[in-house]
């Protein structure tokens, strides 16, 4: 049973990020990191639950393919958000000396 828990929580996490992936394709930032949390959730979950039993065969595709789905979408979401990250650090620091800028002649 608990081996069973272990492949469902693997699926969810799974379905988890298949929703991250299109949040972020939609650029919709604040449900990504909503998301983002319920995945932490999952994955300390997993830490706590899997087991050192053997999965059966099947157990064991079902959780390969699960992983390998949460792998792919995973990169997808770095892909998309990578950029977005950029331009936002750009924008901070660009703030960031402009402030400096602004502090530094004010006298």
């Amino acid at each position: 049973m608990e081996t069973q828990n272990t492949v469902a929580l693997y699926e969810s996490v799974a379905g988890i990020m298949n929703r991250m992936l299109n949040a972020a394709k939609q650029q919709e930032w604040d449900t990504l990191a909503e998301l983002e949390g319920n995945c932490a959730q999952l994955v300390q979950m997993i830490k706590v639950v899997e087991s050192s039993d053997s999965l059966s065969e099947e157990e064991l595709a079902r959780k390969l393919s699960s992983v390998k789905t949460i792998l792919g979408h995973d990169r997808e979401i770095r892909n998309l958000v990578s950029p977005w990250m950029a331009k936002l650090n750009a924008l901070m620091n660009s703030n960031q000396m402009e402030q400096k800028l602004s502090q530094a002649y004010k006298h």
